[in-house]
């Protein structure tokens, strides 16, 4: 390792980090054949179709992330390749892409999708090719009835997400609620999951709408919302969101609106001026910097190449789904971790990977921005805190900051009594 290697790996993972990395690699520096055998890390994501601003995003997140490893010493000495197949917002295409990423790159990990039904049609093949996978969608069932023992979420998901703003919702915002949502995985979980912790909460939800993708004229469907609904807890999506917001602020514009901030990543709020004025979002990280402005969040927007408002560093016509990507960031890491932990070589050595990534605890660094956070071994679901935006004169500024300890629910399987 040369000086300029040194500087950057101590200023990466800080003086204490860079002495049990140093140790590691002295006591077990790898042979010169494994030296010279990349890693390979593969990605599903949405280059285009519906969810390619995802994708765009995700992309350049993981190549930040894979360059910065590399220019600090790879993972326990190794180089890492990174491969991308486009998934095209499409499960029968995701899924043919998943088996590509096995069978003709021959990748060892694999990140993504960010759509949930992608997912959730991937996560077998993780079993059956014994190839870990760490899916980006939020469909609760992801890592309950629907993951294995080779699936991990290092983001959170619908149930969490809801769980985590629910007091401040019925609390603060309103006790007669009414949901409309996305007729696909993604919107059943959010409906079913508000529904039922907004009652749990004393709150009630007075009717439940579901829209098809792709719905252009959503006035059918919000003229059913009862006179005596105080707010509309929403989950939809880019053009959805937008045909959704216009037609309710036609209907009742005094209503409170109220949902995950997955309606707005990548959209531009200003031209949609006084329809989206008013609402609020729960975020998994902020747009705008401000809006948690740590030494790790300010690094990890600089290697990405992320402005101060989460715009493309260049060309500010990008807006980055900065609540999304840094998970594929914290992945890669998660991934550099664990086999540094575990002394992993090969998809031999799985087993004893996944038994060091059940139940690992990460720390707030630049490996890890969003916070610190936790994969709970018996679902391989991770815990972290959420965030409260609220828009004002068409910007996002974040008025709260919920604590991990709000998100946590009793898992629902365990996957540590699976064999491998």
């Amino acid at each position: 390792m040369n000086r300029r290697s040194f500087l950057k790996q101590v200023i990466f993972l800080g003086a204490a980090g860079f002495l049990t990395y140093l140790s590691g690699c002295l006591g077990q520096k790898p042979s010169l054949e494994l030296q010279e055998k990349p890693i390979r890390i593969g990605q599903l994501t949405e280059l285009t179709g519906g969810l390619a601003v995802y994708g765009y995003s995700n992309d350049a997140t993981a190549k930040a992330a894979v360059n910065l490893i590399n220019e600090t010493g790879g993972i326990a000495g190794r180089p890492v390749q990174y491969v991308v197949e486009d998934t095209a917002t499409n499960p029968t295409v995701g899924i043919r892409k998943m088996r590509r990423l096995i069978e003709l790159h021959k990748v060892d990990f694999i990140i993504g999708s960010q759509h949930s039904g992608i997912a959730i049609g991937c996560n077998p093949l993780a079993k059956e090719f014994k190839t870990l996978h760490f899916p980006l969608g939020e469909a609760t069932s992801i890592t309950e009835k629907d993951g294995n023992r080779y699936v991990f979420r290092i983001n959170n998901n619908v149930r969490e997400q809801v769980k985590a703003g629910i007091k401040f919702a019925v609390e603060e915002l309103a006790k007669k609620w009414v949901t409309v949502v996305l007729d696909y995985s993604w919107g059943w979980s959010n409906e079913e999951e508000f529904k039922k912790y907004a009652e749990q909460a004393g709150a009630k939800v007075l009717l439940s709408i579901r829209t098809p993708i792709g719905t252009k004229d959503y006035l059918p469907y919000l003229s059913k919302i009862p006179e005596e609904a105080e707010a509309v807890f929403f989950a939809n999506w880019f053009s959805d969101f937008i045909n959704f917001i216009r037609d309710l602020h036609t209907l009742r514009p005094d209503i409170i609106k109220y949902g995950p901030v997955c309606c707005i990543e990548g959209v531009n709020l200003e031209p949609l001026a006084d329809q989206v004025e008013d609402a609020w979002f729960l975020t998994w990280l902020p747009r705008n910097l401000e809006g948690y402005d740590t030494e790790f969040h300010r690094m990890f927007r600089e290697k990405v190449g992320i402005d101060e408002e989460g715009r493309e560093i260049g060309d500010p016509s990008k807006i980055y789904t900065v609540s999304h990507c840094w998970a594929v960031w914290e992945a890669i890491f998660a991934i550099k971790e664990a086999i540094e932990q575990c002394g992993w070589e090969s998809k031999e050595d799985n087993p004893e990977l996944i038994q060091a990534l059940e139940g690992m605890e990460f720390k707030e660094s630049l490996s890890h921005p969003q916070g610190d956070k936790f994969l709970r071994a018996e679902d391989h679901q991770a815990f972290m805190q959420h965030f409260v935006d609220h828009v004002e004169n068409g910007k996002l500024v974040t008025k709260k900051i919920i604590s991990i300890d709000e998100s946590i629910y009793p898992a629902q399987v365990d996957y540590t009594k699976e064999g491998f």
